[in-house]
């Protein structure tokens, strides 16, 4: 993960918008850079932002405990943690906006940001909103905050508590891990490492071997209710089941014998009951054919009858068939002006509901324009229809009432062109000042101005270089001559030297050793040999003019070199004059002096100050039109809407007048058409009372087709009566015939009862047969239930035995490893697996306090999760952590702080470090080793930035981000190289 840039606006105390590029120069290039500035200037505010825009969250909101509201504005409160807070006071609207390349190698962009109600600063704050930018591939992310903050996870790679261990190392932070609880350090280094799992096997243990111990002590319950009978109560119960089946069967045989005897009786009352019943509907059967027979006698008279009343009612139907046409006529006729008054009746109702719709629009118009008029101008708004004034009165009333609000249309559109035209010479005033080029004008006296000063630098600059260059010069000359007379002093120096090293060569001085007097030299010719015997004045000679030639070649040396450092100081001084004099290319010759320079740069003063007042002058006339054009405008609008008001007015007006008249015309139509349907209908009525007196009032057709139904129905009667005496006589038959064959059952059912011994207490004795019978059986399922128990409490207790064996192993085993590393919490086997990451962690540790300190090495407490300081200038003496000084705590944590970067950055690519801590706790060389440690953290490729007011890291980081404060509570930010 890398950070690209940091953009906010209006957050504590930076007011407006402030953006930090690390892409552009000279951020770009700096592997380590410094954010300083005053308490309270808003260096923190930077990596708040930074939080806010990933997270959602800041480090400085997340230190509070307590749920306190805060009054915000007004009424308004507002949590003390909830980070909304970080929005400037006073200010409407805030943003924190942060580009950063995420795990897929795309760069994102992620916006947060928080506002008032309606944009005011006096309104209640809203709810913070976020923005997630694939910049890449030009594609926003969908979904609630929640959703975004979880994506944002995943392309960066980092939890919130991770980033602050890994990217941002917030302040106060540093000292938290290294003096912390031993479950504060699991519990951190488990969210750290990703490692929670081994709690939650802690407590998986812990619960299953609570549930294993459960379990077996609840078998062991189970098998102390399980009852076995000893052998000889069971082999009793054997015995006793035997004589019991026996008992049975005897007893259902016996009952069997006695429910047939019952049988005989039974049936031989059932038949004789028959024998009576059979005997009544005999005589029932005879009556019924007497009867039926006289019927059909009746039904037979009653057919002639009605074919002789048939003859009679022919004439009567004639009558009614011809009343029948001219109803039937007169009732097409009745119909279509029927017809034609409903439909006068729809359209007369349709124009008074459209009547009604026209008076409410007309009313709500008329609220409209009277809410854009004064109360005395105001027209009246309610109809009076039927009462006192008449519609087409108030109708004309409201026409005279907009022709007055009209009038007061006329005046204020002539005050709105009074108003137009004074606000068009103002503009023409304003075009006058030809802002533009006055723009243009003041922009080129600042670049001169700047250009100027810069030249008038340049001057000065160059006066100081020439002055130096004439004194470099001068001991230029100096050191020549000097270097000159050293040359040839050297020169002849070495020729002596050379002629002396010759002469003290092993050959010369043994040719020497060989020369005689009056002999001539071999090499020169000589007969004088005045070394010959000199050798030891020869030497010393040789020593005193080689320490000598040394002497002076030593000085020709360092003479040579001075000239030469005075040589490239020249030509530095050249480059400076050069780079100078390239500032006065614009400047002309005649004016490259001081004070000719200064005099231009009075005259610029003086010309941009007399065009700033007239600038002055154009932004207060500006103003004033701007105020001239919204009331101009106001008017505008109103005039416009009054306009528009009364033209919608006075078409509603029109239309409810034309519509009254379609009303009236409608009405007087309907009258005429009830008039014709009232005179058809009394006609209509006259020969319908008639046709009513005939056939009862029932149609021609209808009353034929009643004769040929009854006729038909006389007739099926008739057929029916002869049917019913037929079937009669077939039953009266067969009835005779079963108490015929009754008769010959029950006297053989006689004769079977009289064997029956103790007849008359045959039901008594089979009752009690049943009851035997009943006891035995209940004894013998009693019996049979005790046996069928026994064999069961046997296979359950051996199942149980076997699986009680099975539950104590399982026991055993869930004791042991709960034993070993279960807990309820899972603090036990969390505080095992996290001592193997911490020793993990004090070898990264201990790799940071290596360039930060050497004499200190951090050092676990053995079976424990607590740490100890080895002292190494103490003879490796253990101390404890809370025996260290301020600074020593500072080091020692800030190595423990970079480790904990190290180890939770899942072996993902972290470019960019912040560090916001205050380094004043620090002595000089403890500083300096702090500042070695980062630039070791900057050389493995992390762009670092360290927040701190302390002056010597900020002479010793170069690229600075300085956070200034100003009037207000307000900051300015520099970025400076």
């Amino acid at each position: 993960m890398k950070i690209l840039a940091i953009r906010l606006k209006n957050l504590t105390s930076i007011e407006g918008m402030l953006e930090i590029d690390f892409t552009q120069e000279p951020l770009h290039s700096a592997g380590i850079f410094a954010i300083s500035g005053a308490t309270g200037a808003g260096k923190s505010t930077i990596l708040d932002a930074l939080c806010l825009a990933l997270y959602d969250r800041a480090p400085r909101f997340a230190a509070s405990v307590e749920t306190v509201y805060l009054t915000d504005v007004g009424d308004n409160q507002i949590s003390q943690a909830d980070v909304k807070n970080i929005l400037r006071r006073g200010m409407s609207e805030g943003y924190a906006e942060v580009d950063f390349i995420g795990l897929t190698g795309h760069r994102y962009r992620s916006h947060w940001s928080v506002r008032r109600t309606r944009s005011r600063a006096d309104g209640s704050m809203r709810t913070q909103t976020m923005q997630v930018i694939d910049m890449d591939r030009d594609e926003e992310f969908q979904g609630s905050r929640k959703e975004l903050l979880a994506h944002l996870v995943e392309v960066i790679g980092l939890s919130y508590e991770q980033f602050t261990r890994t990217v941002l190392l917030a302040q106060n932070d540093f000292s938290t891990f290294l003096k912390s609880r031993e479950s504060a350090k699991a519990e951190l280094l488990e969210k750290l490492t990703g490692t929670e799992i081994y709690s939650r096997i802690s407590q998986e243990i812990f619960v299953r071997n609570k549930a294993a111990a459960e379990a077996l002590n609840l078998l062991k319950s189970s098998m102390e209710f399980i009852e076995l009978l000893p052998e000889e109560e069971f082999h009793a119960l054997l015995l006793a089941k035997e004589k019991q089946v026996e008992s049975r069967a005897i007893g259902i045989k016996q009952l069997a014998l006695l429910n047939e005897q019952l049988n005989v009786i039974r049936s031989l009352k059932i038949q004789e009951g028959q024998w009576k019943e059979k005997q009544v509907e005999e005589t029932v059967a005879i009556a019924k054919q007497e009867k039926l027979q006289q019927v059909l006698a009746q039904q037979t008279d009653g057919l002639i009858r009605f074919k002789e009343q048939c003859e009679t009612l022919q004439p009567e139907l004639r009558r009614a068939r011809e009343l029948d046409v001219q109803i039937q006529s007169l009732q097409t006729g009745y119909q279509q002006v029927h017809q034609a008054l409903q439909q006068s009746q729809k359209q007369t109702n349709s124009l008074t509901r459209k009547q009604q719709t026209e008076r409410e629009g007309l009313n709500t118009s008329c609220n409209v324009l009277n809410r854009l008029l004064s109360p005395e101008t105001a027209l009246s708004t309610s109809f009076q229809v039927g009462m006192e004034v008449s519609e087409e009165l108030q109708l004309l009333e409201w026409s005279k009432g907009l022709i007055e609000v009209e009038k007061l249309l006329l005046r204020e559109e002539k005050q709105l062109a009074g108003l137009q035209k004074e606000n068009d010479d103002r503009v023409a005033r304003l075009n006058a000042f030809d802002i533009r080029t006055l723009n243009e004008k003041q922009g080129k006296l600042q670049q001169e101005q700047t250009n100027v000063q810069r030249a008038y630098q340049a001057v000065n600059n160059l006066n100081q270089l020439h002055g130096k260059q004439q004194e470099l010069i001068a001991t230029l000359e100096t050191l020549g001559k000097q270097l000159t007379s050293k040359e040839e002093q050297t020169r002849t120096l070495q020729h002596l030297y050379e002629n002396a090293r010759i002469a003290m060569s092993e050959n010369v001085v043994a040719l020497r050793n060989n020369l005689h007097e009056s002999d001539p030299c071999p090499v020169c010719g000589s007969l004088s040999h005045p070394y010959q015997q000199g050798n030891e004045v020869a030497d010393t000679l040789y020593h005193s003019i080689e320490k000598e030639y040394k002497v002076v070649s030593e000085a020709y040396k360092t003479l040579n070199e001075q000239c030469l450092v005075l040589q490239r100081d020249n030509r530095h001084l050249n480059e400076q004059q050069k780079t100078q004099e390239q500032l006065l290319i614009d400047i002309p010759e005649d004016q490259r002096t001081s004070e000719k320079l200064n005099g231009c740069l009075l005259q610029l003063q003086q010309q941009i100050k007399e065009l700033s007042e007239k600038m002055d002058r154009y932004h207060q006339l500006y103003q004033e039109w701007q105020r001239q054009d919204s009331a101009v405008k106001t008017l505008r609008s109103h005039c416009a809407v009054l306009r528009e008001s009364i033209a919608q007015v006075r078409l509603l007006v029109q239309k409810l007048t034309a519509t009254t008249e379609q009303l009236t015309m409608a009405m007087q139509g309907q009258s005429v058409e009830e008039t014709r349907f009232k005179t058809l209908n009394e006609e209509l009525a006259r020969w319908q009372k008639e046709r009513t007196l005939l056939l009862k009032g029932k149609g021609v057709d209808e009353s034929e087709a009643a004769v040929v139904r009854h006729e038909k129905l006389l007739n099926r009667e008739l057929d029916l009566a002869r049917k019913e005496v037929g079937e009669v006589q077939v039953r009266l038959s067969g009835l005779q015939g079963e108490l015929k064959q009754l008769k010959g059952s029950i006297e053989l059912l006689a004769t079977q009862a009289k064997q029956i011994e103790e007849l008359e207490r045959l039901p008594e004795i089979i009752v009690a047969q049943q009851e035997y019978n009943l006891v035995v059986e209940r004894e013998l399922s009693a019996t049979e239930a005790f046996l069928l128990q026994q064999q069961q409490n046997k296979t359950l207790l051996n199942s149980k035995q076997k699986e009680l064996i099975t539950k104590q192993e399982h026991a055993e085993q869930w004791g042991k490893l709960n034993k070993l590393i279960g807990s309820s919490d899972g603090t036990k086997f969390k505080v095992i697996a996290q001592s193997y990451t911490l020793n993990f962690l004090l070898r990264h540790a201990n790799k940071h306090l290596s360039y930060l300190s050497r004499r200190y090495r951090l050092q676990q407490v053995p079976n424990t999760l607590a740490l100890q300081v080895v002292d190494g200038d103490m003879c490796d003496e253990v101390r404890t952590v809370y025996s260290l000084s301020g600074g020593e705590s500072f080091l020692i944590s800030l190595a423990l702080a970079l480790g904990l970067s190290s180890l939770s950055s899942n072996n993902l690519k972290v470019e960019s470090l912040f560090i916001d801590e205050g380094f004043g706790s620090l002595d000089a060389d403890s500083l300096r080793m702090a500042m070695e440690a980062l630039e070791q953290l900057q050389m493995q490729g992390r762009k670092i930035g360290v927040i701190s007011h302390v002056q010597e890291m900020s002479e010793r980081i170069a690229v600075q981000i300085q956070l200034n404060k100003s009037v207000n509570g307000k900051s300015e930010i520099l970025i400076k190289s």
